[in-house]
């Protein structure tokens, strides 16, 4: 087997196959890139048996190609290899079956590669029912939700993006119990049944830096989902688990609505962050009483900082609540328009936090009880 490929055209399709790859990973040949050789074309794959992406090259794409044949590529090194080569066009030819040689004319590499019979069966399927959604859109759930997934291993369900499918309303959760943010939005036709699964989070931020422009075609299964984006494919499996139900987290009523400038509150945010006691949380306090906000925040160490906002509250009685700095930048950060409604009820609930005229996105955040 032998092929001849614009380095560009090879670099594009690993930089998205290799998203797949876990340094994780306990078995060796899930650490190679499957490349599938026929006459249509060359079919590149990588998975890590949760996550696995496939990236198909149309035989129009590629200069010359010769033979058939299944070989794995070991990865490392492999990528940087290809990006630091000085042509722009790049022969590969398969040796001794186990060894394929990579070369220019001023230049070459031997690496050696797995053996193909070694590599585990992987099916990527479609279903009956596919889901179209803008790439763009995806994007925008993706980046508005991801922020709030969890770290901890402990409660693995959310470390994962909660998706249901209602008819043609598609919902997203993400939350680690300190915050929550969920975005809904009306699909261009009706799925014709109910879902409701959890994606794992890398899987979906893995996705969200492949899709860029034209439409995602989305397939779902019992135990995993596929996504298919021109010519990738990105399979993952789902969390296994019912996702917590979070809806009686989110008030309907509240004693405090502010409307305010989104840049002026994360700004100051940020300031009076530079002095917050505790930097993991980096907690600071907002004082609330009439048309005036103040934030606040202390370090017993360096200071204390002082942040004064105008606002048009409903409310004209005093309230102070305490939060994450952090939190409430990472919320106002995936907000788009200039203002923003912070919803308050006490100083132990909730608050809310949602764009004036958008009414898809809701991001909670919880208080911090200070003493």
């Amino acid at each position: 087997m032998k092929w001849t490929i614009e380095k560009n055209v090879i670099l594009d399709a690993l930089n998205n196959v290799t998203k797949a790859l876990s340094q994780r990973t306990t078995i060796p040949v899930l650490n190679g890139i499957v490349f599938d050789i026929n006459e249509k074309g060359i079919e590149l794959l990588a998975s890590d048996s949760e996550l696995t992406i496939k990236v198909f090259i149309d035989e129009k794409d590629i200069k010359h190609i010769e033979g058939k044949g299944r070989i794995i590529i070991q990865s490392k090194y492999f990528v940087d290899m290809i990006r630091k080569m000085p042509s722009d066009v790049i022969d590969f030819e398969i040796e001794d079956n186990l060894k394929i040689k990579i070369s220019t004319p001023n230049n070459q590499y031997r690496l050696n590669c797995y053996n193909p019979n070694d590599y585990p069966n992987i099916n990527i399927d479609k279903s009956e029912d596919a889901i179209i959604i803008s790439a763009e859109k995806l994007r925008e759930i993706i980046a508005q939700t991801s922020y709030a997934l969890s770290t901890q291993e402990v409660r693995p369900l959310l470390t994962g993006i909660n998706i249901k499918i209602n008819g043609d309303l598609l919902e997203c959760i993400a939350t680690d119990s300190y915050r929550l943010s969920k975005k809904n939005i009306k699909l261009s036709s009706p799925v014709n049944k109910m879902i409701n699964i959890v994606i794992p989070g890398r899987s979906i931020t893995e996705l969200e830096k492949i899709i860029n422009d034209d439409d995602v075609e989305i397939h779902v299964f019992s135990n995993k989902i596929l996504f298919i984006y021109k010519n990738i494919y990105v399979q993952s499996n789902l969390l296994s688990g019912t996702y917590p139900e979070t809806s009686h987290f989110i008030p309907n009523d509240f004693a405090y609505m502010i409307n305010l400038n989104l840049k002026e509150f994360y700004d100051a945010v940020d300031r009076a962050a530079l002095l917050a006691q505790n930097k993991d949380k980096n907690i600071i306090k907002m004082h609330i009483e009439d048309k005036d906000m103040i934030i606040t925040s202390t370090s017993n160490e360096l200071g204390n900082a002082e942040e004064k906002l105008k606002i048009d509250c409903n409310n004209k009685e005093k309230i102070e609540i305490s939060f994450s700095s952090k939190y409430m930048m990472d919320a106002l950060k995936v907000i788009k328009e200039e203002n923003i409604f912070l919803l308050i009820n006490t100083d132990d609930k909730p608050i809310l936090v949602k764009p004036v005229t958008d009414e898809s996105l809701t991001e909670l955040i919880l208080p911090i009880k200070t003493y």
